[in-house]
């Protein structure tokens, strides 16, 4: 099974929360039971390319991301977790992150400017990135507010390609803080078709990117950090979450059985 993981965090590359730790963990543990993983992370400027042994993929050149009217060139980057056989997939652009930190501004704890326009250059540059690898995903895996844009990319803007047309996202939601909330703007950068209403997906002058991610995931998950400060929400939008939680060896075989578990949903849909 191929298994795809976006995040805006992994240990030790990125760490703005406890998910990175479990990142860390997670998919290359899957990978030891037979998984066929990749992780793609934004390639912020604080992570050293020698440091971290990181070079680029020339296979991959090329890529261009439309962000509203302008076209970034994308540089895809790749190395290795420590100790472990898991390779993860970098996205390099020095418009977007060049700079010295993650999303959130270190001096002010806020949000930069511009991060509309790189949420939607990483969460594009995930799935073009994919697209260019000619790697066809049973699942892709959305963690945080960070990649609750990518679950209406591949459902709206990305489905005309064959490469999704089997996948099943998972959106997975790790605490009950949200960061993601962005002026409505952010969605004139997406590019989505004119068959998309895009007054229903925003609230007031709003957009809400963990909104989005329940919405348009196939299936919803939560964890530790979670007890019932979202089931309101979960109401509210028709939502029915798997709560997996646990030490990281236990999470580990539970994500093993929900992955089985879909894909054999999938299969007794297909035989009837």
């Amino acid at each position: 099974m191929k298994v795809l993981y976006a995040a805006a965090e992994i240990s030790p590359f990125a760490r703005m929360t406890h998910t990175a730790d479990l990142l860390r963990f997670l998919p290359a543990s899957l990978q030891d039971k037979g998984y066929e993983i990749r992780i793609l992370l934004p390639k912020y400027g604080t992570i050293n390319d020698r440091r971290n042994r990181l070079h680029e993929v020339i296979r991959l050149s090329g890529i261009e991301i439309e962000v509203g009217e302008k076209i970034e060139n994308m540089r895809i980057k790749v190395a290795s977790i420590p100790n472990a056989k898991l390779q993860v997939y970098f996205l390099d652009n020095d418009t977007y992150f060049k700079r010295k930190a993650m999303f959130m501004n270190p001096e002010t704890d806020e949000h930069y400017d511009d991060n509309d326009e790189r949420i939607v250059f990483y969460s594009k540059g995930v799935l073009e990135t994919v697209a260019k690898l000619g790697w066809e995903p049973d699942i892709i895996h959305c963690h945080d507010w960070a990649a609750g844009l990518i679950p209406l990319l591949a459902k709206e803007k990305y489905n005309d390609l064959d490469l999704f047309k089997d996948t099943e996202v998972i959106y997975n939601i790790h605490h009950p803080e949200n960061n993601g909330i962005f002026n409505k703007k952010l969605l004139d950068l997406v590019g989505l078709p004119d068959s998309v209403d895009k007054d229903n997906l925003i609230e007031g002058e709003n957009v809400d990117l963990r909104t989005l991610g329940l919405k348009y995931s196939d299936h919803v998950v939560t964890g530790n950090h979670i007890t019932d400060e979202l089931d309101d929400l979960f109401e509210q939008l028709g939502v029915s979450a798997r709560k997996i939680q646990g030490s990281p060896e236990d999470v580990s075989d539970k994500f093993a059985d929900y992955y089985d578990e879909i894909a054999g949903t999938e299969e007794e849909t297909e035989e009837s």
